[in-house]
């Protein structure tokens, strides 16, 4: 993807961060993640400048009961976290260099050089069959290519939209083929988006998920965060 045809706003990005995009804008954004330095770093730095800011505005600053006035201990807290906060940018921006990778090199990569990557982690958000069984077929050709290598791989396929099909008692029939990746391989999460599954409960859908399922509070935000620990994102 080429970025310079594509221009992704500081409001895109907000707005991606925020989980306001839809399904196809959200798409569009993450290819822009992962496939360009530039978007990937400035995502990264408006995340970090979000998370500190709100980590210093949990306490706010006590005033003294008397005078009404802001201790000097409160205001020299508040200086040091906004003067944290306004260098993150700056000093952490080298997050959104790491983790980037071409889809098709990554393709390449994973099963003949495998000792080339670390960790991955797998996006789904389509409900179609086909689509579900590739992405599983894709985590066990990793798995069993790092595994035939000793090698040591951690894979999360995190779902949300229509990927929960993958995950939900009753509408899932990949179940057995859950149960045979997380009884073969110990290094595999299967998480479900819990934003998603609250948007279909206010739709008056009962969700109930596989047992082998765990819950990710933001599929969004876990990608965001894998991504800045340096694991591989593939949307499958």
């Amino acid at each position: 993807m080429n970025t310079d045809n594509y221009f992704i706003s500081d409001e895109e990005l907000n707005a991606f961060l925020d989980e306001q995009l839809d399904s196809h804008e959200r798409d569009r954004v993450l290819e822009a993640i992962n496939t360009d330095v530039r978007v990937n770093q400035r995502m990264s730095e408006l995340r970090l400048l979000r998370d500190m800011v709100q980590h210093a505005y949990e306490e706010p600053p006590h005033q003294n009961r008397f005078s009404g006035q802001v201790s000097t201990k409160s205001s020299s807290r508040w200086a040091v976290a906004a003067s944290f906060v306004l260098t993150l940018g700056v000093l952490l921006g080298w997050f959104g260099h790491q983790g980037v990778v071409e889809k098709n090199q990554l393709a390449s990569t994973t099963v003949n050089s495998p000792a080339k990557l670390s960790n991955v982690i797998l996006h789904l958000s389509s409900s179609s069959p086909e689509r579900i069984s590739a992405a599983l077929d894709k985590a066990e050709e990793m798995l069993a290519a790092y595994q035939a290598q000793n090698k040591d791989l951690r894979l999360e396929i995190v779902a949300n939209d229509g990927g929960l099909n993958l995950m939900r008692n009753g509408i899932s029939s990949f179940q057995p083929r859950i149960q045979q990746l997380k009884s073969k391989y110990g290094n595999i999460e299967f998480l479900a988006c819990a934003k998603a599954i609250k948007r279909l409960q206010e739709k008056g859908v009962d969700v109930e998920l596989l047992p082998e399922v765990k819950v990710a509070p933001s599929a969004l935000r876990q990608i965001i965060q894998r991504m800045q620990e340096d694991w591989h994102y593939i949307k499958a």
